[in-house]
């Protein structure tokens, strides 16, 4: 009995500890208003291990459209960034720098990652989890959000156009700039 004590506790400290998860509803993004989602069932929720320093987010999608992709994607609100967020490179042009946008008549000056990409079923639902890390430790305040297509702003992608990469869904919202903070110890 003793030994597996031990064991789970030993268990217990190489795995680390997480934080609570945290749930956050989807709101319209600032490009497409129109789209279709199931605004009180999508979610993307989030979780950092306070010792691996990684960050665990889960991207869920309902009654999107239908065998479509949808590209996943963060904003930082900053000034500087490093060149990479954990695995994900930084898509802002020179990498490390933030730059400054304009949506929903609102201005920010930020940094983009893309840490995936779904592709949801014949009824408009489907998720990913993506776990990023190590991260560096800090206070990060950021947006997630949801394009309609893949390969946005990345090497061999769909482009850098309004009409092919729309914002459809942000979170936590309805502005542009609304941001949720997280902290990696």
């Amino acid at each position: 009995m003793k030994s597996r004590l031990l064991s789970v506790a030993a268990l217990l400290i190489v795995v680390g500890t997480a934080s609570a998860a945290t749930k956050q509803k989807w709101t319209p993004g600032w490009d497409n208003f129109s789209a279709p989602l199931n605004l009180k069932t999508s979610s993307v929720t989030w979780s950092v291990n306070d010792t691996t320093k990684k960050l665990t987010l889960t991207f869920t999608l309902v009654g999107a459209a239908p065998t479509s992709l949808f590209q996943l994607s963060l904003n930082f609100f900053c000034t500087t960034f490093p060149a990479t967020f954990g695995q994900f490179p930084n898509d802002t042009p020179g990498g490390g720098s933030c730059e400054s946008a304009t949506r929903q008549g609102v201005t920010e000056t930020i940094a983009e990652v893309e840490v995936g990409a779904i592709l949801t079923d014949i009824n408009g639902d489907g998720s990913l989890t993506v776990v990023i890390g190590p991260v560096a430790s800090g206070t990060y305040d950021l947006e997630f959000f949801v394009r309609n297509g893949a390969g946005c702003e990345v090497s061999g992608g769909g482009g850098n156009g309004v009409s092919i990469c729309e914002a459809d869904f942000q979170s936590p919202g309805p502005t542009f700039g609304d941001a949720t903070t997280i902290t990696v110890p």
